[in-house]
């Protein structure tokens, strides 16, 4: 089953993510002029529904079943009188976004969350296929791809606090989710853009231009019937050539184009002063940057002059390369494969667990301690410096549902054993040893389940 979902952040993400989606399909109508009251019903539309399935708090209601349907009855009455003769096949896509609000009455499940992301993932791809879709719809993608993130790190950020609130262990703080969210969104984000930004990226202008193929088909070096005067895919499409005759539509846009595209009918006015912005300092950095790119220029040739004239030195060098790069690997893998803590582990449980080779009274039972501590080591629940008996029980437990019992049973009794008054009882080391056995055996098990379930 499903585990349920009410986090307010995560609701605030799809909204985020089903808004820009929209967002997307009716830019591409902008030249008409209802850009901002299309975004505002379907803004309303889908604030109101969310709001209907947060406040189910994660079950399903009855109330929210019948909104569900009431949505999805006016939205069929919608699509038939309004969306399909307005715009014909491409009226598929808002007709899905419609189904996408009727489900958000509902949507109480992470299954039911990720749906509908995935039904804004759609709209968006729809969009960004279109013969009419350029770059300046990046003003919507890239908020949507930031909104998509957010939903996904708030969700499992929520969902981890909440478990250790149930838990007994923490307090849930809404300004500590809030910065892990904000943090943990930013860091994926700059991640993403920095291996974006060093792969090598292929374009269809390229690859026509490259291949020889036909450019007068589609939107590869046409014009939109509906933008006279553009470029392909309207302003700013990319159609002119660049350097050595290639498109110059596989990259960025000129300042020419930055100022037609902001000149468009029916552009938003925030996004045509952006673009206006952007086209100056693009405009001033050109200036700048022309001496530096030069002497970058005969920089990048020396280097490579240097290479050609030592060449046969380094194909020398990278046999010992190799080697270090190997040696490096095999330390580190040493490392991650532990066989010291292996071994140890192993002669603890024949020593301790199979012939009872252990000290007398206290220090027994912190033999036995130890010995558990090394076992839970070996299976990656390694215990902070800083923690205390409770937060490593928490630890262990998470890691180990069902061995709970036995792990709160052992570290009570290393309580009694440590902070003691009186003289401890073999009893009590028998016991802390039985534990130890059926733990050492039953963990190794559990190991292996939870790999299997991933």
């Amino acid at each position: 089953m499903s585990p349920p979902v009410a986090y307010l952040p995560a609701y605030v993400g799809l909204y985020a993510a089903l808004v820009l989606a929209v967002a997307c399909n009716t830019f591409l109508d902008i030249r008409y002029g209802g850009f901002l009251i299309e975004n505002l019903l379907w803004g309303g539309l889908f604030a109101w529904t969310l709001r209907v399935g947060w406040r189910q708090r994660g079950v399903e209601s009855a109330q929210g079943r019948r909104r569900q349907k009431a949505v999805l009855i006016v939205g069929a009455l919608v699509s038939v009188f309004i969306l399909f003769p307005i715009w014909g096949q491409r009226a598929g896509v808002y007709v899905l976004a419609m189904l996408q609000a009727s489900n958000n009455c509902v949507t109480t499940t992470r299954r039911r969350l990720y749906l509908g992301l995935l039904v804004s993932l759609v709209m968006v791809m729809f969009a960004a296929t279109h013969h009419r879709a350029d770059w300046t719809m990046l003003f919507y993608l890239l908020p949507y791809v930031a909104a998509v993130v957010f939903t996904l790190v708030a969700e499992q950020i929520s969902r981890r606090a909440q478990d250790l609130a149930d838990f007994g262990a923490v307090r849930a703080r809404v300004g500590g989710q809030s910065a892990a969210i904000a943090s943990a969104t930013a860091a994926i984000l700059a991640i993403a853009a920095l291996v974006y930004a060093i792969t090598p990226q292929i374009s269809l202008p390229y690859l026509t231009w490259r291949y020889g193929q036909p450019t007068d088909l589609g939107y590869v070096g046409g014009v939109d019937p509906g933008q006279s005067g553009t470029a392909p895919g309207g302003a700013g499409g990319g159609g002119g050539r660049g350097a050595n005759g290639a498109p110059a539509g596989g990259g960025l846009p000129s300042v020419a184009e930055m100022r037609d595209a902001a000149g468009r009918v029916g552009m938003p006015q925030w996004q045509s002063s952006a673009i206006t912005r952007m086209a100056d300092v693009a405009e001033s950095l050109e200036r700048v940057s022309a001496p530096v790119m030069q002497s970058l220029g005969r920089l990048w040739q020396g280097l490579l002059d240097a290479l050609e004239a030592h060449w046969r030195d380094l194909m020398r060098a990278l046999p010992a390369l190799i080697a270090l790069a190997l040696l490096v690997a095999a330390i580190l893998l040493w490392r991650e494969s532990r066989p010291g803590v292996w071994l140890r582990v192993w002669l603890d449980y024949g020593r301790f667990g199979l012939f009872a080779m252990h000290a007398r009274g206290a220090a027994g039972g912190r033999q036995y301690f130890r010995a558990f501590e090394r076992l839970l080591i070996l299976h990656d629940v390694e215990r902070p410096a800083a923690a205390n008996t409770r937060e490593y029980l928490l630890m262990l437990g998470q890691r180990h549902a069902h061995l709970r019992r036995q792990f709160a049973e052992l570290v009570l009794l290393y309580e009694q054993v440590r902070y003691g008054a009186g003289r401890v009882d073999d009893a009590v080391v028998a016991r802390m040893r039985t534990l130890y056995r059926t733990i050492f055996w039953k963990v190794g098990d559990i190991a292996i389940s939870d790999d299997a379930g991933r």
